[in-house]
């Protein structure tokens, strides 16, 4: 009995920690790819220049070329030391960005913002090889549920909720906030006893290498699920931003619809996400919350083609659209995590992300120029059929995918 609620605690913990690790994450991915669409746009800028945000989608899409090398710094200094190096990074990163503005300087900025990428991108790397390497089996529809929810309230912070102060605190307040917050996110875990503590990973011996993807029998079926998920709701997320602005909101109301739609984003992978897993089991669940996130994806094409400038429609259509979202997020994550093999979580993990970030990069840059040439409703309905096929890519692939624990 005592061992089992050690267990639980000690589940408890790797939850939390996972949470707090994806949150700090998801804070500059949030101002990459939510605040920084609607500042271009409400700077006056073209819409074709919110292509330019994909480059932020760029070291998400490479980091599994560094990713062995950071899962054997893992091994060999523990996944904490590894966090800790990143985070200070961050907070020097958003402290250089602060004499920047996206009005005057919008080279820089988005500069500046693909370096916090890719310093995020690889502190990734060691939260994958933590959530893997303690989480895997019965334990990866939570974790990737706490991943999603930590995530998604990290990019909410960043994204969404940096919109509503912007007018306040200006661009050099926003990164100054961003700078402060980063250290103060990580207390809790300096009061766990075991966060310093021996990893898993450490006391394996096997050195990481990125060909070793390719003992994966089934790696190209992983690769067409990973590749065909999330580009077709990253193109349509994109262009809305724009969208938005262009039907009358100002940048304080786009913010609050965002928040909203994260928020609701979360919930659907915590209240929905975690029974499907647990019930159906990781194939059925893909393909029943895949099914319904694709149904309605085309809600922002229903709301151009007919006309509904109501914020409340706003509101309500994006919101059941974000739900199912981040079901199918979890889904899918919690897919990977029983994928990847224990001798290099990380690595296999990683991998299944760059490919998805790669397509994501590439939905979100072409996207703005689709708008600009074919208008809006043609883009999104472009998209949702994009979904749809992706969507029976992804049933012939999961018949073929081995997880872990399986047989045969």
């Amino acid at each position: 009995m005592r061992q089992a609620i050690s267990a639980s605690r000690d589940r408890r913990s790797d939850y939390l920690a996972l949470a707090l690790m994806y949150f700090a994450q998801g804070l500059p991915t949030g101002l990459a790819f939510d605040a920084l669409p609607v500042l271009i746009r409400s700077g006056g800028h073209d819409v074709a220049m919110i292509g330019w945000v994909g480059l932020a989608f760029l070291p998400w899409a490479l980091k599994f070329l560094w990713a062995g090398p950071i899962d054997n710094a893992c091994r060999r200094w523990g996944i904490a030391r590894v966090v800790y190096v990143s985070q200070g990074l961050l907070m020097l990163a958003c402290l250089a960005l602060m004499p920047f503005s996206p009005d005057s300087h919008l080279t820089a900025v988005l500069i500046g913002v693909v370096a916090l990428n890719l310093i995020c991108a690889t502190q990734d790397i060691a939260t994958n090889a933590y959530a893997v390497s303690r989480l895997q089996g019965e334990g990866a529809g939570p974790a990737n549920a706490m991943q999603v929810a930590g995530f998604i309230l990290g990019m909410l912070a960043g994204g969404g909720g940096l919109l509503m102060v912007y007018p306040h605190l200006g661009w050099s307040g926003l990164m100054l906030a961003i700078a402060v917050l980063m250290p103060l996110l990580y207390l809790p875990l300096l009061l766990r006893r075991d966060w310093h503590g021996e990893d898993p990973l450490t006391r394996a011996d096997h050195h990481v290498r990125l060909r070793d993807l390719r003992q994966h029998r089934d790696l190209w079926c992983a690769l067409g699920v990973a590749i065909s998920f999330k580009f077709a709701s990253t193109a349509v997320a994109t262009l809305t931003k724009a969208w938005l602005i262009d039907r009358g909101l100002d940048v304080s109301q786009a913010g609050s619809l965002q928040v909203s739609n994260l928020l609701l984003m979360a919930a659907g992978g915590v209240l929905l996400g975690i029974p499907l897993v647990r019930r159906c089991g990781n194939r059925r669940a893909v393909l029943i919350a895949g099914a319904l996130a694709t149904l309605v994806l085309g809600m922002a094409w229903l709301l151009e083609s007919t006309g509904v400038r109501d914020l409340r429609a706003y509101y309500l259509g994006f919101g059941v659209q974000g739900i199912f979202e981040g079901a199918f997020y979890v889904t899918i994550w919690a897919l990977f995590m029983n994928w990847a093999a224990p001798e290099r979580p990380g690595t296999d993990y990683t991998a299944m992300q760059c490919c998805e970030s790669l397509t994501n990069m590439v939905g979100a840059s072409v996207i703005g120029g689709l708008g600009q040439a074919f208008g809006y409703a043609n883009a999104f309905v472009g998209a949702w059929l994009a979904g749809a096929l992706a969507w029976l890519l992804i049933a012939v692939c999961l018949r073929r995918m081995h997880l872990q624990g399986e047989h045969g």
